[in-house]
């Protein structure tokens, strides 16, 4: 589930934050000031909430036409971070949760939740592979 808006602001965290729940919102701010930090012009090639949790890929990036190892090394820690940290918030209030199946049988999903919002069930957030840039 790959989109690709085009200019660099569209493809960069604040563009997909609203395809998944309010409760990562922090969890998105905080990975976007970081990669913000190691490079403003970063882009995202990959965004999606899968298995219950938040799995980001940041484009490679390539100084005087070689692969920079380095940036790929630091952003990769740092979604893997996002991650992990996503598979124990809730996504929709951001306490403390784990990842649950929900649905009907036929429509199954896994979401990190935590006990109010398992008992209580909000809408689910839009498709992570819808295109920001269209909201």
């Amino acid at each position: 589930m790959t989109t690709e808006p085009a200019p660099t602001a569209d493809r960069q965290i604040p563009a997909w934050a609203s395809t998944v729940g309010p409760g990562w919102a922090g969890l998105l701010d905080q990975l976007h000031r970081a990669l913000s930090a190691l490079d403003p012009a970063y882009r995202i090639e990959e965004f999606a909430a899968k298995l219950g949790g938040l799995h980001v890929t940041v484009a490679d990036r390539f100084v005087d036409g070689e692969f920079d190892g380095e940036f790929a090394d630091r952003t990769t820690a740092l979604t893997d971070a996002a991650t992990i940290a996503s598979e124990h918030t809730c996504e929709d209030c951001g306490a403390p949760g784990r990842i649950r199946f929900r649905g009907d049988g036929v429509f199954t999903w896994m979401r990190c939740l935590c006990d109010d919002c398992r008992t209580q069930p909000r809408a689910v957030a839009p498709s992570a592979g819808s295109n920001p840039a269209s909201s």
